[in-house]
């Protein structure tokens, strides 16, 4: 979302939170950004951890704010050995931009046609609309009349198929019929000082077997599978026998990214552990590792390899790369696989195992590999594990060299989500303070009551008034998680042992929201005004003039344009705290003030602060200085700022914690 986007979201955004019949039964759980970061996107996978996340039992809807409104978004929520909500970043998101979205409760996720997992003997097919696009064998395979039983073995996968139906991989072809259509063996090894090959299966050292049946999920969004290989040693002394020497655990996401006949999405993860106390050595070898086997339709004449380095049949072999693309002949044209490895992954970026122009007699002789080790050793020791994890962009057509860069740099780089608020706690409780000491009292203090309590009311926080000060006690505060001060002004507080409770409380983690006047509180208070952020020192006449959005990403702020035309006193505050996050400034070039030159004058340039946050100790503080006139406590635009700085605070307030609190007042 751009600047100018951002623009319309004004009001419609989170005033639809606020009073749409269509989600007014359910209610916000978190708020969150997806960054694209230095790069644009193009129907990205994307992720985001909820391990540690509490959420209530409950159906929930996925919803992303766009200029348009709310538009539900289809997800799925995945519990592996972390819980992750998935979905994919549909269509074009440009580099720079970030785009927001909420999960709620309620059912109203929007329908996709899923991916689906279908068992059948021996294997399991991921499809989307009855159409096929990858299956893996757990059960060892058959072998060809007249060759050896020892050629036999599962976990593999075959066919995977192009978005429109081409078969791209081949097992056991007649050349080399060891090769399983995408695999992942290792050629030489050594386990207890017994060499063992589980690429060339003839030899008889070892073979690759699939103990128990993989566990599948299924859904909108993708398919999964997770399966245990291994790797047995077949050579293995008495009384033994033959026995694991190597376990592999195999993950794969079959993503629903994309138009129909676009590009498909799989990632594949293998994860490695000894299989006993004894260390396993995968030896520096030529080819090993992540393989492919293409379809017998691609030859010289027929397929093209290209690297991220330019490099292809001829002289690629040996040569390391980001993503290697397999390209040929097909029944729609041309079909292909870009394979794509990851940063973090061992010997990074892999040397490629290629087969070279006319390799295999020039016939059916598209081979490749990533090899972790091709050059040097890799020691796997016991009680680690070692993870490999690769991506595979199925297509149909032509993709250029251009666009398949930038697909593996959203893979390596993937979009950033960050949770902005969370609202999984429904016992929270305010006070609302309205206390004026001698001297002006705003008469928007009956509104700004009502738009408050109303805000409580949906959004899931309870909301106690008071303008007594005598409530301002250590034993009343600790019932709350935040206090309002909404206009507060002058002598807000009668007694310093009210003061203490007060100080102690924020200092213990308790939350502060502070509206408009509420700077002109305790003005003979020091500590006060450090802890808002500045103390009042005048203002110019009411007027509209212009605000710039600084911190676009808070919830206070999120909702509007990154330019915002306002009517309002435009306060100027002295004191100012500089450890505090600004999100709004005032344009002094549109505000009219014959006295600005003496104050602010050119301090901060031609910006002013006007409403900024802070992690203040243990808690929370916020303060925005709009909000003068009691009409803008039913205007939307105002009510949506107040009503993310309120969420903002209470979910950084979660429990008191006084021994981070002083017992003498601070008066400095």
């Amino acid at each position: 979302m751009n600047k100018q986007q951002t623009l319309a979201l004004l009001i419609l955004l989170w005033s639809s939170m606020l009073n749409s019949s269509l989600f007014a039964q359910d209610r916000a759980l978190l708020t969150f950004t997806v960054a694209s970061g230095d790069f644009e996107r193009q129907n990205s996978p994307v992720s985001l951890n909820l391990d540690g996340v509490a959420l209530p039992a409950s159906t929930y809807q996925l919803l992303e704010l766009t200029p348009k409104g709310k538009v539900p978004v289809p997800f799925q929520l995945e519990q592996g050995p972390t819980k992750q909500l998935c979905w994919i970043l549909t269509g074009a998101t440009p580099a720079g931009t970030k785009r927001v979205f909420e999960l709620r409760t309620g059912t109203a996720n929007a329908a996709a046609a899923p991916i689906v997992a279908i068992r059948e003997k021996g294997a399991v097919v991921f499809q989307r609309k009855q159409r096929n696009l990858l299956r893996y064998q757990y059960a060892e395979a058959n072998v060809p009349e007249g060759k050896s039983e020892l050629f036999r073995r599962g976990g593999f996968i075959h066919p995977l198929w192009s978005p429109k139906g081409e078969v791209l991989t081949r097992v056991q072809p007649p050349d080399h019929i060891h090769h399983y259509g995408i695999w992942n063996p290792w050629t030489s090894t050594v386990f207890e000082g017994r060499k063992l090959d589980f690429w060339n299966l003839y030899k008889g050292e070892g073979t690759v077997k699939v103990p128990s049946l993989p566990a599948v999920t299924q859904g909108p969004v993708l398919g999964t599978l997770s399966t245990r290989h291994e790797h047995i040693d077949l050579t293995a002394p008495s009384p033994t026998g033959s026995r694991a020497a190597l376990e592999e655990e195999w993950n794969i996401k079959v993503w629903n990214a994309g138009v129909d006949d676009g590009p498909q999405v799989v990632d594949f993860q293998s994860i490695l552990h000894c299989a006993s106390d004894s260390v396993f050595t995968i030896k520096a070898y030529t080819y090993q590792g992540f393989g492919f086997r293409a379809t017998e339709k691609w030859d010289d004449k027929t397929a093209r390899l290209l690297t991220s380095e330019g490099k292809g049949k001829g002289d690629g072999n040996g040569t390391r790369a980001r993503w290697i693309d397999a390209r040929g002949v097909s029944s729609f044209g041309k079909s292909g696989i870009l394979f794509m490895t990851h940063p973090l992954n061992h010997n990074y970026p892999e040397q490629l195992r290629l087969w070279a122009t006319g390799a295999n007699q020039g016939k059916e002789n598209v081979f490749l590999n990533f090899n972790p080790a091709q050059e040097q050793d890799w020691v796997l020791q016991p009680g680690k594990a070692y993870t490999l994890n690769y991506r595979m962009l199925v297509y149909d057509g032509e993709i250029s060299p251009e666009q398949m860069e930038k697909y593996w740099q959203d893979y390596a780089h993937p979009p950033q989500v960050e949770i902005i608020l969370r609202q999984l706690d429904t016992n929270k409780k305010v006070l609302l303070y309205t206390k004026n000491g001698k001297g002006y009292v705003h008469d928007n203090i009956a509104s700004s009551i009502v738009a408050i309590r109303k805000l409580g009311a949906e959004n899931g926080f309870s909301v106690d008034t008071s303008s007594n000060p005598a409530l301002i006690t250590e034993a009343n505060l600790n019932k709350y998680h935040a206090i309002i001060l909404s206009n507060t002004n002058n002598e807000t507080f009668d007694t310093e042992a009210q003061k203490l409770a007060f100080q102690r409380y924020i200092q213990a983690g308790g939350g502060m929201v502070a509206i408009h006047s509420a700077s002109g509180s305790e003005r003979q208070w020091p500590w006060f005004w450090r802890t808002l952020g500045g103390k009042f020192k005048r203002h110019p006449p009411l007027q509209k003039f212009e605000i710039q959005v600084i911190d676009p990403q808070h919830p206070s702020t999120l909702h509007l344009p990154s330019t915002w035309a306002w009517e309002d006193e435009c306060y100027y505050l002295e004191h100012l705290y500089p450890g505090k996050h600004v999100l709004l400034a005032a344009n002094m070039n549109t505000v009219v003030d014959d006295k600005k030159g003496e104050y602010p004058g050119i301090t901060f340039g031609k910006l002013f602060p006007l409403c900024w946050s802070e992690e203040q100790g243990l808690g929370r503080t916020w303060y925005t200085a709009l909000g003068h006139k009691k009409e803008y406590y039913s205007d939307p635009t105002f009510t949506t700022h107040l009503l993310g700085g309120i969420l903002w605070v209470l979910d950084g307030s979660d429990k008191l914690d006084y021994s981070k609190a002083t017992d003498k007042l601070i008066t400095e």
